[in-house]
């Protein structure tokens, strides 16, 4: 088990490597954006827009993604069968790019018809940017369509656990959108508009790096065989990742509609400060899909056991950021840096809601983890109902909770909804692919990682403390009291407590 543990390890490591700089740099662009742009109706024209993206990226791909690893995967020891991985690749990807083409033509045509309704503001008049609008939208359907193109290649270079070319290539993509936005705005004085001109030309230049990553098992060819098998499989996919992005995106119009762009901008550069989070659980997603498929064709048996102390281990990581983040990170956001705050004062009024995102973020973690079952058995045809369910939920209490709470109201429902996907997935997985979950200790993690945060808060809103070293002093105590209490209470295992002492032991 710790050679497969250990694997895991390595490629999570390598993948969030990668990750971790692909999004640290995607979250620098944030405070450069609301220290550059004039208002935060401006950066709230990006938060719009790529919540719309966001939507048609889960339709472009037809899910034929998901489909690929399922049908391509193989074993621990299993020969790759090269010339099935070709036919698979080649019919999915040629559907894909026709039906991409003939997306974006369409977009690109009737961008005049939908920019005022996407940008609809009930705050102000957009008459004097409908013109800009019309371009940022054919700006993204250009990006939309060689993101799609670029979706296969990439799955292929994970399946093929190539996850250091595939971070490169990332990393890439990055630098490059980063490099132009400082030109195109600071440079060129773009404004918002720039931003989508920058991803566009990164966009494109991704997918030309890819083709010739790619080009060995691509062939201008459609097999029915595989065709039959793998869009009905994607297909009833779409449904389901439409309504996971829906939880992630649909806040975002939903405010844009009650309270406006500027309201949009300052709730997107809050939420865009759970990165550390987000960073985590896609780290351990990109790993874990094409970990758990193999784990499941070696060693089904064995597979059970391990999924459910990686379950574990997973929790008791994101638990412990979620209160180091919840504590520290307002003072990293409102430390000045050369004279400027990473979120300026119009800003940081909305930095309540941080805390309520990095708690979503872990339930969207626990579904990541139970979705195992759901794809080795096969019963992926339950996601587009719990998926379903979560847009629902978010929908309904967003709409309740908005014109009472404001932003904050859409942070909640965004953690209500990711509750409810957590419990529905869990509940259909164990029915079709049983794992033996260790509650008692999650159980644990999650009273006392409450308990510590619970009684910080309490000593906050009640005034009890309002010195700021002290109350430094206070978080950093309750940290350390939640990690000893953990330690005393018997959560770490006698083997673990060991294997932990070993390491440090080496470090040393």
């Amino acid at each position: 088990m710790r050679k497969e543990l250990a694997a895991l390890s390595k490629e999570t490591l390598i993948y969030g490597g990668s990750t971790v700089i692909v999004r640290f740099l995607n979250f620098l662009l944030v405070p450069f954006y609301v220290n550059v742009l004039a208002t935060t109706a401006e950066y709230g024209v990006t938060g719009s827009v790529y919540a719309w993206i966001a939507f048609l990226n889960v339709i472009y791909p037809l899910g034929l993604e998901g489909a690929f690893f399922r049908y391509a995967s193989r074993g621990e020891d299993e020969v790759a069968d090269q010339a099935n991985e070709r036919k698979l690749f080649s019919s999915s990807f040629n559907i894909l790019a026709i039906f991409g083409v003939l997306l974006s033509l369409a977009i690109f045509f009737l961008a005049s018809v939908i920019a005022p309704p996407i940008f609809h503001d009930p705050k102000m008049d957009i008459t004097p940017q409908l013109p800009m609008f019309i371009r940022v939208i054919r700006y993204s359907s250009i990006i939309m369509l060689f993101d799609s193109l670029s979706v296969l290649p990439f799955a292929a270079l994970r399946l093929e656990r190539k996850p250091k070319i595939f971070g490169l290539i990332k990393i890439m993509n990055v630098v490059t959108m980063l490099a132009l936005n400082f030109i195109l705005i600071l440079g060129m004085h773009t404004g918002v508009e720039g931003i989508f001109i920058a991803n566009m030309i990164a966009s494109i230049l991704t997918f030309v790096i890819l083709i010739p990553t790619f080009y060995k098992k691509w062939a201008l060819s459609f097999d029915r065989a595989a065709i039959r098998r793998m869009l009905p499989f994607g297909l009833t996919n779409v449904p389901a990742y439409l309504g996971a992005m829906m939880v992630q995106v649909i806040d975002r119009p939903i405010v844009q509609t009650y309270l406006g762009l500027g309201a949009v901008g300052v709730y997107q550069a809050n939420y865009r400060m759970g990165f550390i989070m987000m960073v985590f659980v896609s780290l351990f997603e990109y790993a874990w899909r094409p970990f758990f498929m193999r784990q499941h064709k070696t060693n089904d048996a064995q597979a059970r056991i391990l999924f459910a102390r990686i379950f574990t281990y997973f929790m008791l990581i994101s638990l412990v950021a979620f209160l180091l983040l919840a504590f520290f990170l307002p003072y990293i956001l409102t430390t000045p840096i050369f004279g400027r705050q990473l979120l300026p004062l119009r800003y940081a009024g909305g930095m309540s809601i941080i805390p309520v995102v990095l708690f979503a973020y872990i339930f969207q973690g626990m579904y990541t983890n139970f979705i195992a079952g759901i794809y080795i058995e096969e019963k992926n045809r339950s996601l587009p109902l719990i998926t379903g369910l979560g847009a629902a939920t978010n929908i309904i209490v967003n709409v309740i909770l908005i014109p009472i709470m404001g932003i904050m109201g859409a942070a909640i429902a965004t953690l209500a909804a990711y509750i409810v996907m957590a419990f529905a997935i869990y509940r259909v997985a164990q029915k079709a692919y049983f794992i033996a979950y260790d509650w008692n200790r999650v159980g644990r993690l999650f009273l006392i990682v409450g308990l510590a945060y619970g009684a910080e808060r309490f000593i906050v809103l009640e005034n009890i403390m309002t010195d700021a070293t002290w109350l430094f002093l206070l978080r950093l105590g309750l940290t350390g009291v939640a990690v000893v209490t953990l330690s005393l209470t018997g959560f770490f295992s006698e083997r673990e407590i060991k294997f932990l002492k070993e390491k440090l032991r080496i470090a040393r």
